[in-house]
């Protein structure tokens, strides 16, 4: 426990101090590098940047950690991990949850646009400013309903103060003032209780957040496949289209896939495991340890695939680390106005 306090913080505050610069880069590029064949589409990508930059920061003024033990988890912060005042921390942890929400939407948001595109749907995919604000609206109207479900469904109550004040060894001489969290139990009574209950108010928020994680996924995946094989059609069957055009639709889908990847491996499945080894009764500390690794790595890792995979993007910044030529291997030549044959003698400097 002495060493994952720590070493958690130092990796939340190093993965946000590189989130910003990588993610500040992408911006960068989007907004100056970006192909006219990419309209509007770049305003979703500044976004979801925009977006990471906000996850990160939220790390690192917060140093939000997920504690997991036997049949019950809580996403924690408290006074030995912020300078901001604790009442618009709470806020902000809900933010920090809620915030899966936002990725799933804006990744959605990002195959239904790329799809409307190719199919050529105009009136969709403008860049009038009103379709802009609808497509932008979407993922931040998601995250707000997620933190507000969060904290309906699992906001502090006294059997997790209990919990807390007598299981979880790293909490437990912090004063209740200076803590703020929001968890999930299974059970409406302490361990050492005979005849246990089920906490059916978070088995209920649990199922009715599972419930609308599993539509989005479902939404996102029938639009990734609708844009995949847009994406053949439009190669196929577009003679008039450059293949430079063509070429840039398959990297904007491919990067747009492995985005997607990213925190879905790196928060949906841990996060799906650990609940479900919460309604077995076999979740240890060391697995929070983990997810609270993993989500610190997501706005770290996520800008790169569009940086690596987008042939605009990745030239800019071959061209800015490329060296200059060397000034000790530049030859001119010299002729000699006094011959009268041309003669050339190579100087090297």
């Amino acid at each position: 426990m002495i060493f994952w306090a720590p070493f958690l913080r130092f990796v939340q505050q190093t993965s946000a101090t590189i989130a910003f610069f990588t993610n500040a880069l992408l911006i960068w590029l989007i907004v100056n590098k970006s192909p006219k064949a990419m309209f509007s589409y770049k305003h979703v990508m500044v976004f979801t940047s925009v977006f990471e930059i906000f996850y990160a920061m939220i790390d690192l003024l917060i140093g939000p950690e997920l504690i997991t033990k036997s049949t019950y988890w809580i996403a924690e912060t408290d006074s030995t991990k912020t300078w901001l005042p604790l009442s618009i921390v709470y806020p902000l942890l809900l933010a920090w949850g809620g915030s899966f929400g936002i990725a799933l939407a804006s990744f959605i948001v990002h195959f239904m646009f790329r799809y409307f595109t190719l199919v050529g749907n105009k009136k969709l995919v403008s860049g009038k400013s009103f379709m802009l604000y609808v497509w932008l609206s979407i993922p931040i109207i998601s995250g707000i309903m997620y933190a507000l479900l969060t904290h309906i469904f699992l906001q502090e109550n006294e059997l997790m103060d209990t919990l807390i004040s007598t299981e979880i060894e790293s909490l437990r001489y912090i004063h209740k003032n200076e803590m703020l969290y929001y968890g999930f139990s299974l059970y409406a009574t302490l361990p050492n209780v005979e005849i246990q209950e089920i906490n059916w108010k978070h088995v209920n928020g649990i199922s009715f957040i599972g419930t609308c994680i599993t539509f989005s996924f479902f939404a996102m995946t029938f639009f990734a496949v609708k844009g995949y094989s847009a994406i053949k059609k439009f190669n196929d069957s577009n003679t008039n289209s450059s293949s430079l055009s063509k070429a840039l639709q398959s990297q904007l889908f491919n990067s747009l896939v492995i985005q997607t990847a990213i925190p879905v491996i790196l928060i949906h499945v841990p996060s799906t495991m650990i609940l479900i080894c919460s309604f077995m009764n076999t979740t240890e500390e060391v697995y929070g340890h983990v997810f609270t690794v993993a989500v610190s790595l997501f706005p770290v890792i996520d800008p790169l695939p569009s940086m690596i995979i987008i042939q605009p993007y990745r030239r800019a910044i071959k061209t800015c680390f490329r060296p200059g030529p060397s000034t000790q291997n530049l030859s001119v030549m010299r002729v000699d106005p006094k011959s009268p044959k041309v003669t050339s003698r190579v100087v090297t400097f």
